[in-house]
């Protein structure tokens, strides 16, 4: 089991890693903060959040090319590119093609930092590989790509089974499809007069974000995902074009009684969308309620860390079933060629994967709720809703990777000694740490009035998240007993 690499090492040690390395709190810290001193070891990490050297390098090159300066963004495709300056409203902006992908320039000002949140919510910037294809000046075999997306699909269609592997739409990022899931939803709604969406529980940042930030619909947040009364009370009023909730959410690992939800929908006329990322596809039969399904599959299927990419599906047996997949087809941004081969080649593990690091995580947690310096621990099946959480479950799957830990311990003494590697991400071959609010919500957990709004939604400002992997379980246990002794 590796010790906990230096800070900004990248995991796996790969120029496409997407694990950044932050060993102590106090890198966590300096990294949300843009310190000099801790971004100066930082060349890559996780890839919505950071930008990977090679994809700089490709934007500079690109931009000597057309002589632009400014703000530089290299994104997957024009209609990305056109979608995301309508929503930041910046008009002086170039698009120059570059091969099989766009940068957009603009002058440094304002709307810089706008621009860039929404290409991190919306994963639309070109991957690494991309970028080092563009700067080697090759590109991937075409009949090798396709038998790579083949691949990708026949892999996934056991888990989306009435939809057509055609219509298994592979996504470069989680967020990506994400995105292409909430348009495909308002562009059929929104003729109907239905432009608000409930957010059912505690979400993944950027798909908050995604909602707080739009301009032509409404969000309304219900914290608890067992309240279905006030999901009622707003279907209600007509007006809700969809719900979306995660299946459990990250990081309570808590699961809405969907079925209970999708018959409310029906009732009212509003469409499901749900997102298992946090177990992945494999744990969960999630497609059968839902209008859409939308799941990263950088974790679990790209177990090896060093690729990202989503999916959607469309239920072919709900109402607009046609309109939405045709919607949120004109949406998506395929992976580059070069990340869906190598997405190809570690999907295939995807069942044997979540299985052992299902089991993995049950042991880790059964070992941690004993500890005298934790004080909880949950996973999907040991929240209260794990019934709810169960009636998705896939015979013989398990919680998947996740376990979140509440301490009595002092989270900066535990986090800064415990020896796995610590950064953003989940669901890979090895463990991974994370005091996950620090990174999601920095701006909450260092006031006090943030972090009380965050106990008020049932989260603890200092939970530390573990994605349990791969290695020995005694050297992963070893490892925890270090951290938490007093």
């Amino acid at each position: 089991m590796p010790l906990c690499p230096p800070l900004g090492a990248t995991l796996p040690a790969s120029p496409h890693g997407t694990v950044v390395s932050l060993p102590t709190l106090a890198d966590v810290e300096g990294y949300e903060r843009r310190e000099p001193a801790t971004w100066k070891h930082i060349t890559a990490g996780y890839p919505r959040f950071v930008r990977n050297a090679l994809v700089s390098q490709a934007a500079q090159q690109a931009a000597q090319q057309f002589g632009r300066t400014g703000s530089l963004f290299p994104l997957a495709s024009r209609r990305a590119a056109d979608r995301i300056l309508a929503w930041t409203h910046v008009t002086d902006a170039h698009i120059d093609a570059v091969g099989d992908w766009v940068l957009v320039s603009f002058p440094e000002g304002p709307a810089s930092e706008p621009f860039a949140k929404f290409v991190q919510h919306t994963g639309a910037l070109i991957s690494s590989r991309q970028a080092e294809a563009h700067l080697a000046g090759c590109s991937a075999d075409p009949a090798e790509t396709v038998r790579a997306l083949e691949q990708v699909r026949a892999v996934l269609s056991p888990y989306l089974a009435s939809v057509k592997p055609a219509d298994i739409l592979v996504a470069l990022a989680g967020m990506n499809a994400v995105a292409a899931g909430i348009a495909a939803v308002n562009d059929v709604q929104r003729p109907r007069g239905k432009r608000v969406w409930i957010q059912l529980g505690w979400l993944y940042v950027d798909s908050t974000r995604l909602f707080e930030k739009a301009t032509d619909t409404q969000h309304v947040f219900v914290p608890d995902v067992t309240d279905l009364g006030a999901v009622e009370r707003l279907l209600a009023q007509g007006d809700v074009a969809g719900v979306f909730t995660e299946i459990p959410n990250n990081p309570q690992l808590e699961t809405a009684d969907v079925y209970a939800l999708r018959r409310l929908c029906d009732q009212f006329g509003a469409k499901l969308v749900l997102d298992p990322s946090s177990v992945g596809l494999a744990s969960v039969d999630v497609l059968p309620p839902a209008d859409i399904v939308c799941s990263s599959l950088t974790k679990y299927a790209a177990s090896n860390g060093d690729v990202m990419a989503g999916v959607l599906a469309v239920n072919p047996a709900r109402p607009d079933a046609e309109a939405l997949l045709q919607s949120a087809r004109s949406y998506i941004d395929a992976p580059y060629a070069a990340d869906t081969i190598a997405l190809a080649q570690q999907i295939v593990k995807l069942p044997a994967v979540t299985a052992r690091l299902s089991q993995q995580a049950m042991e880790l947690a059964q070992r941690l709720a004993q500890h005298p310096a934790v004080s909880r621990v949950r996973t999907a099946l040991t929240t209260s809703t794990a019934k709810n959480y169960q009636a998705m479950l896939r015979p013989g799957a398990g919680p998947g990777a996740l376990i979140t830990l509440e301490l009595k311990a002092d989270l900066r003494t535990v986090y800064d000694r415990l020896q796995v590697v610590k950064g953003p991400s989940f669901g890979l071959e090895f463990t991974l740490a994370t005091p996950f609010l620090w990174l999601a919500h920095f701006s909450e957990v260092t006031t006090p009035e943030g972090r009380e709004r965050l106990r008020r939604a049932g989260l603890d400002p200092d939970l530390l998240r573990v994605s349990v992997g791969l290695e020995p379980m005694e050297e992963i246990w070893a490892a925890f007993e270090v951290a938490l002794k007093k």
